[in-house]
């Protein structure tokens, strides 16, 4: 693949569209996901793709960076992404989160994946006369 950065976004292309054969079909045969937030290791591609696909609600998941970060080792590249993901729960709960993660690649596999989760919350009022909201 020419550009490293391509992969990662195919692949949260195809989570976005429930396109989980094809998301697994990115992942190589030793692949891992960490998950550090909740002090879990998903090994293997199957276990992978089929907690995603079995997590519940609906999710939009809009891409808003990419970029390889450097060479970690021969033939493996590091990509970080930021995404924004707008999920509804089966219990009618919305959530909106973003999530940075970052993409160990190698002969246009993804071998393994770091998340970090992190939700939305409204800035406290203590500190608007400190900060410009967006």
């Amino acid at each position: 693949m020419k550009n490293i950065t391509e992969l990662p976004i195919k692949f949260w292309d195809h989570f976005n569209n429930r396109e989980w054969d094809l998301a697994g079909s990115l992942l190589s045969e030793n692949f891992e996901a960490v998950w550090p937030q909740s002090r879990e290791k998903i090994v293997g591609p199957k276990n992978f793709i089929e907690v995603n696909r079995t997590y519940p609600g609906t999710h939009k998941i809009e891409i808003l960076n990419s970029r390889q970060n450097y060479e970690s080792r021969e033939h493996v590249r590091q990509v970080t992404t930021e995404v924004f993901i707008e999920s509804k729960m089966p219990d009618g709960k919305e959530m909106k989160l973003f999530a940075i993660s970052f993409f160990e690649v190698s002969d246009d596999k993804i071998l393994s994946i770091k998340e970090y989760w992190a939700d939305t919350y409204p800035a406290p009022e203590w500190r608007s006369h400190l900060v410009e909201r967006y």
